[in-house]
């Protein structure tokens, strides 16, 4: 495989046929120091990725892995890195590089090295669920403060120049894999500090929601709630209101906005110089500031390089959770909150001009309750015809409901302009319109998750009388439907049963 064969044109993924092309995979993310951040996965692993359909994978770095003395690399990591790398290169799937982490450090979760975790004194107490400790702790606050500010680390460096140095030399390293298309430059940044701030201003929104509809509340007595996840829930009734929801998430905007365009745009600014000065061709893909993935509109910038130019090669790489997110509830994620957080998400997308991937969605794990939720997002991304990662890969995924979700029939890539598409696993279905452009040399590709029982008779294709060809995949019961290209208008495919 080409990394460089997946490129931006305008708002889409191609190929460097000029095929449309949409990447949909999963997160890989070893977050254990016991183990060195090294996952246990072989070929069988990355064969299942394949045999689902899938073509891509998040897969996650740890700066703390790289970098677990100030200005010292850790090359046996790197090179583990690579190992994996190259297996997933076996199995035809492409990689993006995901500088990850949570609660900043791996003195709290994971990412920056303990040497570049400063608290001020403050110290670290895990809440009832891990997330809310971005919120309520000083400890994980006063980190991302530090690191916003470039602080100077032991050696006098600004940690945030330790950051950017070691993507650049993880980049120095790895960027001429094959399979590699790009670099994911931050997981969930986070506002630090002034999170209490937008708390206050969350909080307050949401207290005068519910005095306009239940009477007097206290903000302590709504502080303490969130802390009680029983409680919590009960609170988050509220917000099944979708124009209630848009008043609390909203209400931060101000300072969150302020915090994209002027920090976080800046720190992606440097980091994408960087790793430009050795890759000018991979895809830089831009997350959101943390609040972002629940609906708060992002006011991130394009990367610019030096003279003002709008890198070519960028994508927006938002995630979309509900609030109900890494808790037991997950089950309860609401259909309209959901479809909120990603028309903000395409709001955001369009404005940008770029490809959307939505880097993470699901955290469904192996819940049997989920089914349902997953396949309401999966319409949602078919809808706006953008691409994923679902957060994250086990071996045994196949066996939850939400794997209804995950695997799903979708155009791997398309002959011209995809126009839209949807696969109805329930029945069996999978229609699919787009406009063809006859001199790409290479046909449309779908992949479909079961093509044990499909006959002529289930397939229609415009103009009528087009070939196809219909190639199983060994050891599964999902296959590649293949269209060659005839022609320089709208073509139409419709598969019935299965």
């Amino acid at each position: 495989m080409d990394g460089n064969s997946v490129r931006v044109q305008g708002n889409r993924f191609v190929d460097k046929l000029g095929r449309h092309v949409l990447l949909h995979g999963v997160n890989m993310v070893c977050k254990d120091k016991s183990v060195h951040y090294v996952g246990d996965w072989g070929e069988k692993d990355f064969y299942n990725l394949k045999k689902w359909g899938m073509n891509v994978i998040r897969f996650g770095v740890i700066w703390d892995g790289i970098e677990p003395e100030a200005g010292a690399y850790n090359d046996l990591y790197i090179e583990e890195l690579r190992r994996l790398i190259q297996l997933a290169n076996k199995f035809g799937l492409f990689v993006f590089l995901d500088m990850h982490q949570d609660l900043f450090s791996a003195d709290f979760g994971d990412g920056a090295p303990v040497w570049a975790t400063i608290t001020d004194g403050e110290e670290y107490e895990p809440g009832e669920t891990w997330s809310d400790a971005y919120l309520f702790n000083g400890a994980v606050q006063k980190s991302f403060d530090h690191f916003w500010n470039n602080t100077p680390g032991p050696d006098g460096v600004g940690i945030q120049d330790h950051f950017i140095q070691a993507w650049a030399y993880l980049v120095e390293k790895l960027h001429m894999e094959p399979n590699i298309i790009g670099y994911d430059l931050f997981n969930e940044p986070f506002i630090g500090s002034p999170v209490q701030q937008v708390n206050e201003q969350i909080f307050t929104a949401f207290a005068e929601c519910y005095q306009r509809k239940y009477g007097e509340i206290d903000l302590n007595q709504l502080y303490s709630a969130f802390s009680d996840p029983k409680e919590k829930q009960t609170y988050f009734s509220l917000l099944d209101d979708p124009e209630t929801y848009k008043e609390v998430v909203d209400a931060p905007s101000t300072v969150l906005q302020s915090f994209e365009k002027k920090i976080l745009s800046e720190f992606y600014r440097k980091a994408a110089y960087a790793i430009r000065s050795i890759d000018a061709e991979r895809i830089l893909f831009l997350e959101t500031n943390y609040f972002s993935n629940l609906g708060t509109s992002s006011m991130i910038q394009p990367v610019l390089d030096n003279n003002g130019n709008k890198d070519p090669q960028q994508a927006y790489s938002p995630h979309s959770y509900d609030v109900v997110v890494d808790s037991d509830l997950a089950h309860t994620a609401n259909d309209r909150r959901l479809e909120f957080i990603f028309e903000r998400h395409e709001e955001t997308r369009q404005r940008l001009d770029m490809p959307m991937l939505i880097g993470e969605w699901g955290a469904f794990y192996n819940s049997h309750k989920t089914g349902h939720v997953a396949l309401h997002i999966k319409r949602l991304m078919e809808r706006l015809l953008c691409s994923d990662t679902y957060w994250s890969y086990t071996d045994d995924m196949d066996q939850s409901s939400s794997f209804l979700g995950i695997q799903r029939a979708y155009p791997i890539a398309v002959a011209g302009t995809l126009l839209q598409y949807r696969h109805e696993d329930a029945i069996g279905t999978y229609q699919m319109k787009w406009e063809e452009t006859s001199v790409i040399g290479a046909p449309t590709l779908i992949y479909l998750p079961d093509i044990r029982n499909f006959k002529e008779k289930d397939i229609s294709l415009s103009p009528e009388g087009s070939s196809y060809v219909l190639r199983k995949m060994d050891d599964s019961d999902g296959g590649y439907l293949e269209i060659p290209p005839i022609t320089d208008s709208i073509r139409s495919l419709v598969i019935v049963g299965r």
